[in-house]
């Protein structure tokens, strides 16, 4: 029994979150789904947006703004350089598709709790762009009172006038990607704010009332010491923002950090073993500051951070999609928007939604969502695959206690730091056996 699953034993070691696993795995948005014919998506989506959300309590909405002032050097989801004439169209065809569908069963069934403006940059657009994008949300979703509004924006651009645009249009959360602090770090990755740019902008930002600050910081970046990394916590902790969310370094084949690093070009690059070790320094340093954790990537200090969208998106609820590279789902359906500006234009233009992709999940959507959930919260309970596997899960489960990764309880498992650093390689471990256990031909095939 022990030898079932001991492909998925961790390696027992003196320092877990060093040396637990020989690589990171990555949690696949679209497993266990498969695409529909693309002659078939036109009908499917029809009837999908036909019909009134399955049970939706909490549901979300995400607008993609696909443009960036500059290519970041890690970033893998760079697509258009930003042009006023280009991103003043795309917010016309944006509000366009609201409209159009606004009156649709499968928008109007339930209230939508969270929506987060992403991308790209969403504030590389005007402050009337932003204004206009955000009531739109607002006239056209049929948003909870208590929704969370996010704005996702980067220091350069995101002047006083666009943040006052964001406020009074309804934003009640900035989520700024800082990454890091250290000027020489930031300027390598294509980041033109210096430091004390940065803590400028963070202190005015801060000053206006009404919004939840949450400050992203990424470890592992060439050149991020770890002494780099305790004064860029050290930094963000002293703003006293309500929320600081600590991401690793993913190298993205094709980026351009991944193609300077494949040459060379970057030999201070911390190691997959010393991520562990930042993120060990990040979670102990908020903890001592009595910040709640409320993921395994994201802090609070205050109320203000409720970390909606980030928790219910892999919890798998409902999510409404909106601009071109955007991804949502609906059910048992996910979809992807057309990436290409073009495209994406002439479908809205046509009068159509311009799905890219349409897929629709099999029968594990339900116990993939709440495996992932659970593990984002530094929990899992194997009862949800039933007393049959649940018992077959405990010499594993025993195995990664022994590797330092969770604490067995009456109650399940409750993740370490170690298992919260490796949540990946733990998710993706069940996954494989819910396929294999619950899907036999499946794994076979």
């Amino acid at each position: 029994m022990e030898a079932q699953f001991a492909r998925h034993f961790a390696t027992l070691s003196d320092d877990p979150l060093r040396g637990a696993f020989t690589a990171r795995r990555a949690v696949m948005p679209f497993r266990g789904r498969k695409r529909i014919d693309p002659e078939q998506v036109p009908a499917r989506w029809a009837e999908a947006m036909g019909r009134p959300a399955e049970g939706a309590a909490e549901r979300l909405a995400y607008v993609h703004v696909p443009f960036c002032a500059n290519h970041c050097l890690f970033c893998g989801f760079y697509r258009n350089a930003y042009t006023p004439a280009a991103a003043g169209d795309y917010v016309d065809l944006v509000i366009r598709d609201l409209e159009r569908e606004a009156q649709s069963p499968a928008v109007r069934t339930g209230a939508v709790t969270a929506v987060y403006l992403g991308g790209g940059t969403p504030s590389a657009l005007t402050a009337d762009e932003l204004s206009r994008l955000l009531l739109a949300l607002r006239r056209h979703l049929p948003l909870a009172a208590d929704c969370e509004i996010t704005v996702e924006g980067r220091i350069i651009h995101f002047d006083a006038e666009k943040v006052d645009a964001c406020l009074e249009a309804g934003a009640n959360r900035f989520s700024i990607g800082v990454q890091s602090f250290d000027t020489e770090v930031r300027r390598r990755q294509g980041r033109r704010a210096s430091r004390e740019d940065a803590v400028r902008f963070l202190e005015g930002l801060k000053a206006r009332a009404g919004a939840a600050l949450v400050i992203d910081l990424m470890y592992g970046l060439p050149g991020q010491t770890a002494a780099v990394w305790q004064r860029d916590l050290e930094t963000a902790a002293a703003l006293a923002p309500d929320g600081i969310d600590l991401y690793g370094l993913n190298l993205i084949p094709g980026t351009p950090l991944h193609t300077a690093m494949e040459a060379g070009k970057f030999a201070t690059a911390p190691t997959l073993a010393d991520l562990g070790g930042y993120y060990r320094t990040g979670s102990a340093f908020l903890d001592a500051l009595s910040w709640r954790q409320v993921s395994n990537n994201h802090w609070a200090r205050t109320p203000l951070e409720r970390n909606r969208y980030n928790r219910l998106i892999k919890e798998g609820a409902d999510c409404l999609a909106y601009g071109s590279g955007a991804g949502g789902s609906i059910g048992d359906l996910s979809y992807g928007l057309s990436g290409d500006l073009a495209a994406f234009g002439a479908a809205i233009e046509a009068g159509r939604k311009p799905v890219g992709m349409l897929m629709a999940s099999d029968s594990l959507r339900t116990l993939r969502n709440r495996i992932t959930g659970s593990l984002e919260q530094g929990r899992f309970d194997p009862a949800i695959f039933g007393p049959d596997i649940a018992a077959k899960l405990r010499p594993l489960l025993a195995q990664w206690q022994a590797a330092g990764l969770l604490e067995l309880g009456d109650a399940g498992a409750a993740l370490t730091t170690a298992g919260r650093f490796w949540y990946a390689n733990l998710v993706t471990a069940l996954y494989d056996i819910a396929e294999t256990e619950l899907m036999p031909q499946s794994a076979a095939a």
